[in-house]
């Protein structure tokens, strides 16, 4: 091979090398930001469902109170 080859396979062979890189590291930087607002979506919901069992159970409560009154 002769220099000039060489460039050529360089040049051919080096863009798409460099093309791949980038969109893997592309790729690795938006899964982060995913992960980052899955576990803060997951924070928030946990805490709805926290308040959302308590509610129940406020609810439970009430209801057993009422139904004791009752004479049930």
């Amino acid at each position: 091979m002769d220099l000039s080859g060489i460039s050529e396979v360089i040049s051919t062979v080096g863009f798409p090398i460099v093309c791949f890189l980038m969109c893997g590291w592309y790729v690795k930087y938006r899964e982060d930001k995913n992960d980052e607002k899955l576990d803060k979506i997951n924070t928030q919901h946990d805490e709805e469902n926290r308040r959302m069992i308590d509610a129940v159970n406020n609810n439970t409560i009430a209801l057993q109170k009422l139904t004791d009154k009752l004479g049930g």
